[in-house]
């Protein structure tokens, strides 16, 4: 079932780009604004961390909410082919998480590149006096772990969405 909802998020490309470059971009910027609050860098970095975690709920519902209503007819379908609402959600919520995890490992790549490249540049003295990583490995897995305890309302979105759809929606004419 999760091999299909991969594959099925990876059908909806534009969706797909935009919501995992969405979720990159939030979890890093979490991820730093976290990494300053505690290390008292920044004053008001808690102010920025309610933002984006704010933000990250609200783009997570919307996620759920496209990826349902916009599949309608393909839900409907399964439905009429002997899916129930569990498989159904099942794919969804595979499709959530593949996006969640997808972001998760791109900020992941983006900061060990960019920590190799300073270590690099370091060790042939081009930039003497750097020695701090821009995010340290901690706070961005913690923040990571949190949008996906925050996936798990978008799931609800999800599943009250797919208990609507009617596997007649699929028989109907095209055209119509």
């Amino acid at each position: 079932m999760w091999r299909k909802a991969i594959l099925l998020s990876l059908r909806e490309k534009k969706v797909f780009t935009i919501f995992t470059l969405i979720y990159t971009i939030l979890i890093f910027l979490t991820s730093l604004f976290w990494e300053l609050a505690v290390n008292g860098e920044l004053v008001g970095a808690e102010y920025f961390l309610a933002i984006f975690f704010g933000t990250s709920l609200f783009l997570s519902l919307l996620y759920a909410w496209i990826l349902v209503s916009r599949k309608r007819r393909v839900w409907a379908t399964f439905k009429c082919i002997g899916y129930t609402n569990k498989n159904i959600l099942a794919l969804v919520s595979g499709m959530i998480l593949f996006t969640t995890f997808i972001g998760f490992f791109v900020v992941i790549e983006v900061l060990f590149h960019y920590t190799a490249a300073l270590a690099y540049l370091h060790s042939a003295d081009f930039l003497l006096n750097i020695n701090e990583i821009l995010v340290g490995l901690l706070p961005v897995i913690i923040t990571s772990a949190l949008f996906i305890v925050v996936q798990i309302l978008a799931f609800i979105v999800a599943y009250r969405k797919v208990l609507k759809v009617r596997p007649i929606i699929a028989l109907k004419k095209v055209g119509e």
